[in-house]
């Protein structure tokens, strides 16, 4: 499958880029710079590489990165993906986009849910994206931990989507990485839910002192 990690720049993007990479898929990054994105690409291949993988990422302009996708992963900063998406909208009509937009702020040295009038970032991701088939998934993934690639853990992932055959694809997607399990939380309204969750681990790892909290459900 061919997959676009939109800004894959940061930790939840190395994590995804090399294990799906590494799984046989063939995996794009995106940034806004080209130059970023395959300094980028060169750094996750050589990732690969000292895993004795010859699996390659290439990076591209998010835009060309849209385009010759199946899947897109908005793994942009919240505050900067919807703008990215009006940019985007045409060249992602009926492909599938995921989102694990978070909007959070940083209040009194804790952090909390910002809500947004149209109730989650992934609501509002599929009001710009109309034409989308729009998922939302991999929230409450500590990213930091995701990125060490020998690092172990059995998380839970939570997908929420009105497209029921997206959602499909996109949990069977998720159930290939080792450790983690892909759950159908429902439809996209769900996700404000959610989303709510991540700054309440952040706090409470944080305020307790915990690092790498994620969700399980027993």
């Amino acid at each position: 499958m061919k997959i676009a990690l939109l800004g894959g720049t940061g930790n939840l993007g190395v994590g995804l880029a090399v294990r799906f990479a590494m799984l046989g898929h063939d995996v794009i990054v995106g940034s806004r710079k080209l130059e970023k994105a395959e300094k980028k690409a060169e750094e996750y291949n050589e990732i690969l590489s000292k895993m004795e993988s010859k699996a390659k990422v290439i990076g591209l302009k998010n835009e060309d990165a849209a385009r010759k996708s199946e899947i897109s992963f908005f793994t942009i900063p919240w505050n900067h993906a919807f703008s990215t998406a009006e940019q985007l909208k045409d060249v992602l009509a009926d492909k599938i986009v995921v989102s694990p937009l978070v909007p959070m702020e940083k209040k009194n040295g804790f952090f909390i849910y910002n809500p947004i009038p149209e109730g989650s970032a992934a609501e509002k991701l599929a009001g710009i994206l109309k034409n989308s088939r729009v998922v939302s998934a991999f929230h409450n993934i500590p990213a930091d931990k995701f990125a060490d690639l020998d690092a172990k853990f059995d998380w839970d992932v939570a997908v929420c989507s009105d497209d029921e055959d997206a959602k499909k694809i996109v949990i069977d997607l998720i159930n290939q990485i080792d450790g983690l399990r892909a759950l159908d939380a429902g439809p996209l309204a769900t996700s404000r839910m959610v989303e709510s969750i991540t700054p309440l681990l952040i706090t409470i790892s944080i305020k307790n002192k915990m690092k790498d909290l994620g969700v399980k459900f027993v």
